[in-house]
């Protein structure tokens, strides 16, 4: 284990009784108010335990201990990513932190803007694979890695089907939602997309692009962590609206897809 995660892993145990298996979640902070369904929770803010945080994640990248329903969770809200000023070394350290800590299941929930036409603000959506448009990677001097054997992984079946089918039947069968299933394409941000990029990740196969998720979802494969992708479009791309991007409307639109978009992930969680 890398002196970092074996530092953080040691401290948290510290803090918190770690026993039995969890289900990881990773979220913005933006859906804070999850935390509030979760009880006999512990949290903490990344800084506290040892998590790399910058600027205002100082104070609101939080990780939180307890249970849902039955289920034993850890969800961090928050992440370590690049656009946000982190290395891409730093992008890594919570995946191999929630392996350490006793995850056998990992979403990774996300905001995304559409590249698919077919696509509307509010879809729920769930990659099928991705491209990696970022030119880096979470295994790249990666002292976990380094440390824990090979770095060259295979990347095909990166997302689990199991909990992909978990997600399409709980939405279907419980909410009536369709959820979409596709290409995840992402790319460093963060700025937007220019119209010749988005007709560039079109002609490629992408149906939605992102500022995360991939390099997560590597990290994820390296741990050998089942992991699913639930994102949220919450804006279309620059070539097929008018309409300039903004992210006071990107803000909009996750605040009014929130209530469903955070009870199909409790329904989610609950039925894993």
């Amino acid at each position: 284990m890398s002196n970092i995660v074996d530092k953080i892993v040691e401290n948290i145990k510290s803090k918190v009784e770690i026993s039995g298996s969890y289900i990881g979640v990773i979220i913005s902070v933006s859906y804070y108010s999850f935390a509030d369904e979760i009880t006999d929770k512990k949290e903490f803010t990344f800084k506290e335990i040892g998590i790399k945080a910058i600027g205002k994640d100082i104070q609101q990248n939080k990780i939180v201990f307890g249970k849902l329903g039955n289920k034993k969770v850890i969800v961090m809200f928050g992440r370590t990513h690049y656009s946000r000023g982190y290395e891409f070394t730093d992008v890594g350290t919570p995946i191999f932190l929630l392996k350490e800590l006793g995850c056998e299941k990992l979403i990774i929930c996300n905001s995304v803007g559409a590249i698919n036409r077919k696509y509307k603000v509010g879809d729920i959506f769930t990659a099928e694979d991705h491209i990696n448009l970022t030119g880096r990677n979470p295994l790249f001097r990666c002292d976990y890695a380094l440390e824990h054997g090979k770095r060259f992984i295979d990347m095909s079946g990166a997302y689990d089907e199991e909990l992909i089918d978990l997600l399409v039947n709980t939405a279907k069968k419980e909410m009536a939602i369709k959820v979409k299933k596709g290409i995840f394409l992402e790319m460093p941000g963060p700025s937007a997309e220019t119209p010749a990029e988005c007709n560039f990740m079109y002609q490629i196969g992408a149906d939605v692009e992102g500022f995360n998720n991939c390099c997560e979802v590597i990290a994820a494969k390296y741990c050998k962590l089942p992991v699913i992708t639930y994102a949220l479009v919450t804006n279309y791309a620059a070539a097929y609206t008018n309409n300039k991007i903004k992210h006071e409307d990107i803000v909009f639109n996750r605040k009014c897809g929130g209530t469903y978009y955070l009870e199909l992930l409790t329904r989610l969680i609950n039925n894993i």
